[in-house]
């Protein structure tokens, strides 16, 4: 009686045992989980921001040029208008001479 006794003592001890090893296997694999998919998360992070800086870089660029061609619409515009000006003029000295 006292080896059945021994014997069930043993396989219950075995048994708890067994059950914390399967839960660190369990909580093993979960942290390598997310371990990984940190690093992925990192890694995704990384390249994101890196794009915003050239990005950022490129609008600046953009920025610089859009406004020099505002300038240069600009000064053309003025000189459009001047050039108008001067025609109509000219024209109207032709037409007055065509009249004399």
């Amino acid at each position: 009686m006292l080896r059945i006794q021994v014997v069930a003592a043993l396989i219950l001890f075995a048994a708890a045992a067994q059950a914390p090893a399967r839960d660190v296997a369990v909580e093993q694999s979960a942290v390598e989980y997310a371990r990984q998919e940190y690093r992925q998360a990192e890694a995704e992070h990384k390249a994101d921001a890196e794009q915003m800086e050239r990005t950022r870089k490129a609008l600046e660029l953009l920025q610089k040029q859009f406004e020099q061609e505002q300038k240069k619409a600009g000064l053309s515009e003025q000189r459009q208008r001047q050039a108008r000006a001067r025609l109509q003029k000219a024209e109207e000295a032709l037409d007055q001479a065509w009249k004399k």
